[in-house]
């Protein structure tokens, strides 16, 4: 997500409604200490969720070099003289 991105703000008011919400209902039921549990797991769990499409967009840009063992460069499997 870019600052410029359409919507992006919108997403980010309602991500904090909804943590907010989370530790109220928590705060209501449980307590504080649940609450502040309720509300921190929830951001972390935007955050995670924010780092593993960041993770997945990058690895579909850069693909990553993968070397097979016992593959030639050409794409030929590897033999050893004498091996039958």
């Amino acid at each position: 997500m870019s600052p410029g991105a359409p919507g992006l703000w919108a997403r980010v008011l309602v991500r904090a409604l909804v943590v907010v919400t989370a530790a109220v209902m928590a705060l209501g039921f449980l307590g504080a200490g649940a609450a502040l549990l309720v509300a921190g797991l929830t951001v972390l769990t935007y955050v995670l969720l924010w780092l593993r499409e960041h993770a997945l967009a990058r690895a579909t840009r850069q693909p990553a070099t993968v070397s097979h063992r016992g593959a030639a460069p050409d794409g030929a499997a590897d033999t050893v003289e004498g091996d039958d």
